[in-house]
């Protein structure tokens, strides 16, 4: 379940294309679309975020895959999570 994040360290920042596909570290869980929509893939589920929305993935052994809908560019901010949980 997403829960809304709270921004604490400075984020690194991704530019995705149309037809891109990012692999989130399993450290960075905490997502803020800044510009388009972000289609986001987690344990067999989707998630849509549009700008300016912001989510905190939860726990998971897998990596997140995110790519850009609506043949825009998706640009997001991402943080690594200081404490993560052991899964």
């Amino acid at each position: 379940m997403l829960q809304i994040s709270s921004e604490c360290a400075a984020p690194d920042r991704i530019i995705l294309m149309e037809n891109e596909v990012y692999r989130l570290p399993q450290t960075h869980r905490e997502i803020k679309v800044v510009s388009g929509i972000a289609w986001i893939t987690l344990d067999q589920q989707d998630i849509i975020l549009e700008s300016p929305e912001k989510a905190s993935l939860p726990p998971s052994k897998n990596f997140a895959l995110i790519s850009p809908l609506n043949n825009m560019p998706l640009i997001m901010a991402v943080w690594e999570d200081k404490n993560p949980a052991r899964t």
